[in-house]
């Protein structure tokens, strides 16, 4: 039976709910493409098929079975102006008019330039690419390039793309990487020569004296503490009060560069990203996702001395960094972000607080153990029994099955998430305070469903 469309005022009722096609097409599709899709995060945790998606517009997403959703996934974060916005389509159609790539300059790379130093007034200069994992490998590569030192440190949980020198420690569970002293690094993927983990040490985030202790010992080697400044990959964690200024100053006592990873917060929990939010200024910081809308564009950012390294002993390129559909997209869609002195941001700021309180209230009434945390536009919650989570080892210590059979309860309700509790809510200008009430209405009944069903 063919699902109806979602009534934006039932939204959190139970309906028919068909996913048929979709089933078919992934069976089609593996027989092809390794896994299914061409990205795993699009696939996994999904039981036992994926949602095949036709078409997005605002906050809304339909799918190949003609079912609508309210969408709080938003491709995990780029779409901050929402789905196939009219601005930023036209700003594409009319550059696509003129031609997709040149291979050469384009002054819309200056244009964005000037925009993106109105956002991030802090930094001097500003390189762009395609992908975050084109950003924090190129980062990394600058900061070495700087200090003559090889070595990194990167956080337990912390996501950086998936190079080799990002891809190590993302997911590490005590038992097998050690203390929060001096935590083992880990390959989270098959592929990564032995090599690369001897130039990667791993901290405990959150953790001042560990970081210390680390640095006390392996300080001299190392050229980059890269970051996540608000975590985003274990369920979304918020620095301790002073905790990156105290990795600013442990990092220049050691002459080791600060990279800020902005990919997700960039451009979304303020004009600024964090660095603006806490006021912690890093030596690079890299930028994606929000950044375009969509597109695929990244960025680098950071001191000239450091910046102008590229060219000057640095190689640095791509053929489709900086094309020109991107760059008149992502400028479009900061335009609309600059709006009436970063208006968006506040509006962002006022439905992720009505849409925590109200996952919070429904917590209390039905008397269920949520950790919900949140930042303008960026949002999870989390079944556990903690008052609060502060690193990657503590987010562990939740109920994963529960949210992920939780999830496809709020998808017969037309609420789009991700499978994966760690995957955060991204929120855009584009959802509505009717659509938050919906989220909260669905999320109450599914519970209920699930109580009666799974317990």
């Amino acid at each position: 039976m063919e699902a109806e469309n979602l009534n934006r005022s039932e939204s959190h009722t139970r309906r028919e709910w068909n996913s048929s096609r979709s089933e078919r097409l992934f069976e089609r599709q593996k027989k092809l493409i390794p896994s299914g899709a061409s990205s795993l995060m699009r696939t996994s945790s999904w039981d036992p098929y994926p949602l095949f998606i036709q078409r997005g517009k605002g906050s809304r997403i339909w799918d190949v079975d003609g079912n609508e959703y309210i969408d709080f996934l938003m491709a995990f974060g780029p779409l901050i102006n929402g789905h196939s916005h009219p601005k930023i389509n036209n700003a594409v159609k009319k550059q696509m008019r003129n031609g997709y790539l040149f291979g050469a300059p384009n002054e819309l790379e200056y244009k964005l330039a000037r925009m993106f130093m109105k956002f991030v007034p802090n930094q001097d200069r500003v390189i762009f690419a395609l992908s975050g994992s084109d950003a924090t490998f190129n980062a990394i590569r600058i900061a070495r390039a700087a200090t003559g030192k090889d070595v990194i440190l990167k956080f337990e949980g912390h996501y950086h793309g998936l190079h080799d020198y990002a891809a190590i420690s993302v997911e590490s569970p005590p038992v097998v990487s050690g203390l929060r002293w001096f935590p083992r690094p880990l390959a989270y993927t098959a592929g990564i020569p032995s090599e690369v983990l001897d130039t990667v040490v791993v901290a405990n985030w959150n953790d001042v004296e560990s970081l210390e202790r680390i640095l006390k010992i392996r300080g001299n080697e190392i050229a980059a503490i890269i970051m996540e400044p608000i975590m985003a990959n274990s369920s979304v964690i918020l620095p301790d009060d002073d905790y990156l200024r105290a990795v600013r100053e442990l990092a220049d006592e050691y002459n080791i560069l600060m990279i800020m990873d902005e990919v997700i917060t960039g451009f979304r929990v303020s004009e600024g990203g964090a660095q603006k939010l806490y006021g912690v200024q890093p030596d690079l910081s890299t930028w994606a996702k929000a950044l375009g809308n969509g597109l695929t564009i990244s960025a680098i950012s950071g001191k000239k001395e450091y910046m102008e390294l590229i060219g000057n002993g640095v190689a640095y390129g791509g053929t489709y960094f900086a094309s020109p559909i991107a760059l008149a997209g992502a400028l479009e869609n900061l335009r609309l972000l600059a709006y009436n002195d970063f208006e968006p941001y506040r509006y962002l700021k006022r439905i992720t607080r009505k849409m925590a309180k109200g996952i919070e209230e429904v917590a209390d009434e039905l008397d269920e153990d949520i950790l919900v945390t949140w930042e303008t536009g960026l949002l999870s919650f989390i079944f556990t029994k903690r008052k609060s989570v502060r690193n990657y080892r503590e987010s562990i210590d939740s109920d994963w099955e529960k949210y992920k059979k939780l999830q496809r309860y709020m998808l017969r309700r037309g609420i789009y998430l991700h499978p994966d509790m760690f995957e955060r809510i991204p929120l855009s200008t584009q959802h509505t305070e009717e659509d938050i009430d919906a989220f909260i209405m669905a999320l109450r009944e599914s519970l209920k469903e699930y109580r009666e069903k799974e317990e």
